[in-house]
């Protein structure tokens, strides 16, 4: 049997989750043990190609699913079979047990192949049927372990799993949920989660996949894409830094939020007061990043290469300690907000609009190439304007040059397939190394800011703050010739659309 599961995960204290399941009301719960093994090949063939092969065992009962993370924490593919009960203890899988609908040819695998178990679950489930709204879900509790090379790591989620009805209403019955309980949105399958306990590993950081607009979009339906790649890559994000405290973790996740913006300012003129709203909350998340991504630059970039040219300065590494302190507390800071229900409403409403829309409320169905020619006309002449004098603008002039440059990078990015050609690649490479010069720059600003702060509370780190304010000098000053080399290579080139 093929499917399209979409579901909602719910992260928090055991208390708190069975408190949730009982404020959900519904039919008589039934309880339920299920014993899973996944199952791979010993090169992790399915694993890096996005999918799950398990065996679960219920009451008696055998079942061989094939499933697929779509990525953004709420639909995943699901092709399940039946399986006549074992004759010799834990028969491996064959790939011809899958159902017919299967996507065998995306395996890239022979049905004899052979493989392995990899990791096991042994979960507890309670669940039952609710309505919410027009949609009729099925809610699962579900507590117990996952088992994977000698070590382990608790479950305990909520599932509210659609079984008929509208996304939407699924998704505010999550909401509702949130505003009672202290619970997270859960964006790690217990597949991700086991194959991490298999291998060692920490969940990756995930990077941007491009929208791919066509010029026969109608705006709402452009606005679907992108929103669609913008939920894939701010719930990709979160367990990195969560779970890892990954810097390149906070780094994305900052990105998504910024690509996020980007796009619904670029369409502005035909958005509602929902779009506002979303702008807002991924503002805010922004600031409060903010610090995580500035120390964590501070620390792995800009501070090793200043001790690495001031081996004698013994101040640096006590600047390196107290940028430690500052780094943790902002990551911890990171982490609360993530885990807050004012953030985990913003997920649930950017989940929601990615797979219902409703934000578009004005000429939904007009020229999208016209329309994104007008507004990239719009922001290409806002970052001109900003550039003006180039090369005698000082550092905050420039950081205003930098925003607008993103603005219009991201908003290239997003409108290139409407507009196809040579010129392309060459304009979309200009801005690109631009934003990497006026990075820099804005990294040395930043650096020379956490400095002076840090030195201002330890008298005994102002000599490593002053190494490492001289060091961003000579950086910006050495940089300097390219960076305006690069500003006007950009500002002669025809822009593409």
């Amino acid at each position: 049997m093929s499917t399209v599961e979409i579901e909602v995960k719910l992260t928090g204290a055991d208390d708190e989750l069975s408190a949730a399941f009982d404020d959900l009301g519904g039919s008589r719960p039934a309880r339920e043990r299920l014993l899973t093994t996944y199952y791979d090949t010993p090169e992790g063939h399915l694993r890096r190609r996005g999918y799950a092969l398990r065996i679960r065992s219920r009451g008696g009962a055998r079942e061989l699913t094939l499933k697929r993370d779509e990525g953004d924490g709420l639909t995943r593919g699901e092709w399940t079979s039946p399986l006549p009960p074992a004759t010799r203890g834990d028969e491996p899988p064959r790939l011809d047990q899958l159902s017919a609908e299967a996507p065998l040819g995306d395996l890239g695998l022979a049905e004899s192949v052979a493989l392995n178990p990899t990791f096991l679950t042994d979960i507890e489930r309670t669940k039952k049927e609710m309505r919410t709204g027009e949609a009729r879900v099925e809610v699962s509790l579900d507590t117990g372990r996952i088992s994977a090379g000698g070590r382990e790591t608790p479950v305990a989620e909520l599932e509210l799993e659609l079984l008929s009805g509208p996304v939407g209403d699924l998704l505010a019955g999550a909401r509702e949920l949130l505003a009672k309980r202290r619970l997270a949105v859960g964006t790690r399958s217990k597949a991700a989660t086991g194959t991490d306990l298999l291998l060692g590993t920490s969940p990756p950081a995930v990077r941007a996949a491009r929208a791919k607009l066509d010029p026969a979009d109608s705006i709402d339906g452009a606005l679907a894409r992108v929103l669609r790649a913008a939920s894939v890559h701010v719930t990709g994000n979160l367990a990195p830094v969560l779970e890892a405290g990954d810097p390149e973790g906070v780094h994305q996740l900052r990105v998504s939020l910024r690509r996020l913006r980007s796009a619904l300012l670029f369409l502005k003129p035909h958005l509602g007061s929902g779009a506002a709203a979303l702008n807002r909350e991924a503002r805010r998340a922004l600031k409060r990043l903010g610090p995580a991504r500035d120390l964590d630059v501070f620390l792995l970039e800009t501070l090793p290469a200043v001790i690495d040219a001031n081996p004698e300065v013994s101040s640096l590494p006590r600047l390196r300690d107290a940028a430690r302190e500052r780094r943790d507390a902002a990551h911890a800071s990171a982490r609360k907000l993530i885990l807050g229900r004012r953030f985990n409403r913003f997920v649930l409403d950017l989940l929601q609009v990615a797979h219902s829309g409703g934000l578009v409320v004005r000429d939904a169905d007009e020229s999208l190439p016209a329309v994104a020619r007008c507004r990239l006309n719009k922001r290409y002449r806002s970052l001109m304007r900003a550039g003006k004098g180039f090369e005698r603008l000082g550092e905050p002039e420039r950081h205003r040059v930098r925003i607008a440059l993103k603005k219009l990078r991201y908003a290239c990015d997003y409108s290139q397939g409407l507009f196809p050609g040579p010129a392309v690649g060459s304009c979309l490479r200009h801005l690109s190394s631009l934003q990497d010069d006026l990075g820099r720059l804005n990294d040395a600003a930043v650096a020379r800011q956490i400095s002076r702060e840090l030195a201002a509370a330890d008298p005994a780190a102002v000599e490593g703050a002053s190494r490492v304010r001289d060091w961003c000098d000579e950086r910006v000053r050495s940089a300097e010739p390219g960076l305006i080399e690069s500003w006007r290579t950009f500002a002669a080139a025809e822009p593409f659309w």
